[in-house]
């Protein structure tokens, strides 16, 4: 059976305030993840600008609320996943939680998390694309999410990153470019941004196809450390 954690309530109603009562509503349509026409919006304070744009000047406060049958980002995934999860005859639990841009939402079952992780995530990549492109699309536009089963994005985000740092620190000690293991764009995007703000270290992608590996190299002497990190 499925359980979405109580303790993950999705926000019904939110006051914000801004310069405007414009900067005030996206502000409040962002906490939400819905658009203008889904909530209603009840103006408790103009506000004002007072002289020259400062002094008297008071913020905008508004008050935005959801409209009944109105659903957000959490309850349209719950909807795919639970569909996904009943075809395979799979009992799960679902844990959201909201950043700012993206919203990540995760699975976690009794004891099948490897059958939807697939081999070195593979299937879970796949079952991200799925959902992401479905909430997306009921949601009227692209919706930043990440869908992972049993923290492995995350277990592997920290993962690769000891592995940048132990790079980094022995292509110093030995003034020679390190190799990692081939990885996939994703993989290869957080080694690079793992290290980018260490000036005394490079990263650089050598190979064809999807599985290609990070060099990992020290700067010698002059050379000029390139700026551009989204290297893949």
């Amino acid at each position: 059976m499925k359980n979405v954690d109580k303790e993950e309530k999705i926000k019904k109603a939110v006051e914000t305030t801004g310069k405007t009562v414009e900067k005030a509503l996206e502000k409040a349509l962002k906490i939400l993840g819905k658009k203008v026409n889904e909530v209603d919006i009840e103006i408790l304070d103009p506000g004002q600008k007072g002289v020259l744009n400062f002094f008297g000047s008071r913020e905008a406060r508004i008050k935005v609320t959801r409209k009944k049958g109105s659903k957000g980002i959490e309850e349209i995934a719950d909807e795919v996943t639970q569909a996904i999860m009943d075809g395979l005859e799979i009992s799960y639990r679902l844990f959201c939680d909201e950043n700012d841009d993206s919203t990540y939402i995760n699975i976690e079952t009794a004891g099948v998390d490897g059958l939807l992780i697939g081999r070195k995530g593979d299937t879970l990549n796949s079952l991200q694309h799925l959902v992401g492109r479905i909430v997306s699309r009921r949601m009227g536009g692209y919706q930043r999410l990440t869908l992972d089963v049993g923290g492995y994005l995350k277990n592997r985000h920290e993962i690769l990153v000891q592995k940048a740092e132990k790079a980094a620190e022995r292509a110093k000690q030995t003034n020679r470019e390190v190799s990692l293991e081939p990885m996939k764009a994703a993989e290869r995007r957080i080694i690079h941004l793992a290290l980018a703000d260490r000036d005394e270290i490079n990263t650089y992608t050598v190979g064809n196809g999807e599985m290609r590996k990070v060099f990992v190299s020290p700067v010698r002497g002059r050379e000029k450390r390139p700026r551009h990190n989204g290297r893949r």
